[in-house]
């Protein structure tokens, strides 16, 4: 009895994890987003940095961050601030990778109070590096 009630309890906490939404990012191409990576088919020995087209002056690199191969890359600007955009290219640096494929989660953040939720922008790249 106490194995048929055990399996019972795990089925159904199966079930439910099954069914629970998940909050990622589905993977996109950077250049629909008017972004690329330099250079295009990078190696292990390359700088590796991500170009953002016509980027506003007032959107700020606060951070790139590496847990394995993940690379979160967060900007920030502050809506309430009402400063006109000037857009230019900004290049953020990656560096060196070794050899595999990452995920590169970009994501702005507008640090206004007055905004109920703070993510703008939020995109996944995949970054493959070979050898």
């Amino acid at each position: 009895m106490k194995k048929i009630t055990f399996t019972a309890f795990v089925f159904c906490l199966f079930a439910l994890a099954c069914t629970l939404e998940t909050n990622e990012t589905p993977l996109s191409n950077p250049a629909d987003h008017n972004m690329k990576f330099i250079p295009e088919k990078p190696t292990a020995a390359d700088d590796i940095k991500l170009v953002v087209f016509d980027d506003c002056t007032y959107n700020v690199l606060s951070g790139v961050k590496r847990n394995g191969k993940i690379i979160d890359i967060r900007k920030h600007f502050n809506s309430m601030m009402k400063l006109p955009c000037l857009p230019q290219n900004d290049t953020i640096p990656i560096g060196q990778l070794p050899e595999g494929t990452y995920t590169v989660n970009y994501k702005l953040v507008d640090l206004s109070t007055e905004v109920k939720d703070s993510i703008s922008l939020s995109y996944a790249f995949a970054l493959t590096v070979v050898k």
